[in-house]
Order: structure tokens, then sequence, then C-alpha cells
């Protein structure tokens, strides 16, 4: 986006523009530009202000209400941080005893808002003029917050202040490289962050309090010494690493913390239904290795472990609390004789049957109750599951939900409802 075009979105026009329009439609689009060009707006703010109306319209789901009045790149929307958990993030350097912090590539500033909003001042730092007038525009009602354009390598040391903690939201795309929907190419290796992860180490290392957001898909052997990992999961998917210096860390080591939208509430709920949270430690239930389940400990409860239980190797906690025993070490698939309250940990299901898992057996199984839709769940099978359900050639109008395991050697479909 042109950087002329970004500051007139800014203007009174600009905002009187923008709050014109109606909830964002696509099949709209092309009358609404029409009829605003007709109105004698440029087609570079025209086009400029449905895009933002587009991406507002995305970003509900993570920001709520507030997104309305921010603006975003889509890029840096996907990578941004949702409203409940930059609310985490701020909580830990509240916690830390930091005032300031500075966030060290900041986009379009989604964790410079959360850490404002509560309290602490925030120096937001983005290496793209464009996106850093976007953020700049987002912390415009913070008064002790600002935005300062430039590469982190070439700020820090001028930026750095006694007591100020640091927190890096690296960029984990590669400029130029567009994925098969056009969107720049997402990397996940630690040596392609920008800014680098050497920098980001040694900044943090000297800072009082420090935090990185990092790909879930990080290595637990490349956590720092003396660090926290926490693996963060929201409504049932892992969004983010977060890597914890100094007076940030809780408890050294791997952390699950699973986020969870409350019932009555939904993922674009925003600020107003605050959700439910719970921490997971590896100091508790890293030690708890219960026996491989076997054919003898199959019980009639089937439990699937949160995924940052999984990603962060906590799945003990569930099976502390179960007293069941997993399938493959690791996977987060946990059979128990007994139903107990799992809260957050993960989901319950009553196994009404099991099923070896060959092609023609499970037809049979499936034609034999008329069943026309089939949700099939995995981790550790090696099998493409739309491929199976095709080859089913489901007819019927019932519904079922099979588990794919492995027990004692053999591949079984455990029949499952939800509880």
């Amino acid at each position: 986006m042109d950087a002329s075009v970004v500051h007139e979105l800014f203007t009174d026009d600009g905002r009187a523009l923008l709050a014109s329009l109606p909830p964002y439609e696509e099949k709209n689009v092309v009358m609404l530009t029409t009829r605003l060009r007709a109105a004698g707006h440029s087609p570079e703010l025209v086009a400029a202000a449905l895009t933002q109306s587009r991406l507002q319209a995305r970003a509900v789901d993570k920001f709520g209400d507030a997104a309305a009045a921010m603006f975003f790149t889509p890029d840096a929307l996907e990578q941004a941080t949702r409203a409940p958990i930059a609310r985490l993030h701020a909580q830990r350097f509240l916690d830390a005893g930091a005032s300031l912090v500075i966030d060290g590539g900041c986009g379009i500033g989604s964790d410079a808002v959360g850490l404002a909003r509560a309290g602490l001042d925030v120096i937001g730092v983005e290496a793209d003029p464009e996106t850093a007038a976007l953020a700049a525009q987002n912390l415009a009602s913070f008064p002790g917050s600002r935005v300062v354009t430039g590469r982190v390598e070439d700020v820090a040391a001028s930026l750095d202040q006694a007591g100020a903690a640091w927190w890096f939201d690296p960029a984990r795309r590669t400029p130029g490289v567009a994925d098969i929907r056009g969107r720049t190419k997402r990397t996940f290796s630690l040596a392609a962050l920008t800014p680098t992860w050497d920098l980001i180490q040694h900044v943090a290392a000297a800072a009082p309090a420090a935090g990185a957001k990092l790909s879930p898909s990080l290595a637990h052997h490349d956590v720092p010494s003396g660090c926290e990992v926490e693996f963060v999961s929201y409504a049932g998917d892992v969004v983010e690493a977060s890597v914890w210096w100094g007076a940030a860390v809780r408890d050294v080591g791997r952390t699950a913390t699973i986020v969870r939208p409350r019932p009555g509430g939904s993922r674009s709920s925003g600020d107003r239904v605050p959700p439910d949270v719970l921490h997971v430690i590896e100091a508790d239930f890293n030690g708890i290795d219960a026996a491989p389940a076997s054919r003898a400990s199959l019980g009639p409860y089937f439990y699937e472990a949160d995924k940052a239980l999984t990603r962060s190797g906590l799945v003990g906690a569930l099976l502390d609390a179960t007293g069941g025993h997993e399938f493959t070490p690791g996977h987060g698939y946990v059979t128990a004789d007994a139903l107990v309250d799992i809260g957050l940990l993960g989901r319950a299901y009553r196994v009404l049957d099991s099923v070896p898992l060959h092609e023609k057996t499970l037809r049979a199984y499936l034609r034999e109750r008329a069943v026309g839709r089939l949700t099939i769940k995995k981790r550790d099978v090696d099998v493409d599951a739309d491929a199976l359900r095709r080859s089913l050639k489901l007819k019927g109008s019932n519904a079922l939900t099979v588990v794919l395991v492995t027990l004692d050697g053999e591949r079984l479909a455990l029949v499952v409802e939800p509880l």
C-alpha cells in the first residue's frame, strides 16, 4: 500500500469514508467501488478503504469489536496476536514488575495495544514504514506509547533503557515469496527470523524481563537454557510458542497454556467474554509415565488431549487426571476406565465400539448402520482421512465419529461419541 494512501486513510475524510462503508461483503465490492469513485474519491483511496473494511471484518475473530477501529495489512493480521492472548502476555510483564516494554517487530501493534491497555508504556519498533504508520494509529489513544520506524538491529541500542522489558514478534515470512493464495510465504526456521534469533537472544538475556513469540513448531532443544517455553492453544489450536527470559519466567522449562472461549462466548467474542485459561507446567507432570495402552487396558472412555499438552510434551497431566493409558506416547490419545471431569485438559468421549481398520470391514460396519457422515480423528496412524472416507462410499442419514489408533500393533477404528 502506498504511503500517501495510508496516511490519507487517517485524515478526517478517510476515516469518514471508512465509517460510511456497510458491513463487508465480497459480492458488493464492485458496486461499492463504482459508487465511491462516482462520489469523487480517488481509485487508490477507495481500494485502500475497501481493503481495510475486508481486513477489519476478518479481524473480528481476533479482536472482537475493537477490530472496527484498527488498521491492518493482510500479512500483519495473520501474524497478529489475538486480544485474549495479548492480555496474557501483558500480565507476564506486569507480574515481572515492568512498566515499559519495547516491542521489537510490532507489526500493526496487536501485542503493543494489549500491553498498553494493561497500563504499560510501549515503544513499538517496525521496519516497514506503512505498517509502522498503521501501528502508530492503533496506538494513538495511549499517550505513553509510540512507534519507531526502523529495524530492531539498527535501533535497539538507542532505544534500550534501564529497566525496560523487551517483547519480540519476529517476522516469520519470506519477503517476495508468495504461497498459492498470494500471501507472503511463511517460514518455520529460526535462522530466517527478522530480527535474527541471535539478536533476540542477546537483547533478551540482557533485559530484566523479555519474551518472544515464535512458531508453535519450535523444537524443545532450541529453547535457551534457563528460559521458559510456553506453548499456547486457543480454542483447541496451538497458536504460538513463547520463550520467556529473566523476571518474565514463572517456571523454567515447558509450559502448556490452554485458552478456551467460555460457553456462550465465541472465538470472536474479543474483549466481551474473557476465556478460561489453564497453565500446566513441566515440573508437575513431566515425570508421569503410565504404561502404554493395551487390549487389557482398553476402557469405555476415550480422552483427546488439548494440543498444547502434546506440543509441550505434558500429556502426563491428562494421564494423571484420568488414570488412563496413552495409545502412542506423546500423541495425546488416552483410554481410561472412568469418566472424570478433565476441564480444559482436553475432550472426553464414550467408546461405543472398536472395528479393525480394514477398508472392507469398516465399510460393512458403517453401511449396516446407515452412516452417511463420518468424522475421522487421527494423530499417529498414517492414513489419509479424506481418501479413506471416499473409499468407504458412505450412504445413509446417520453420523458417527471414529478415532484411528494403534493397539498392540493392530490398527483400530474406535467408534466414539462426545460427552
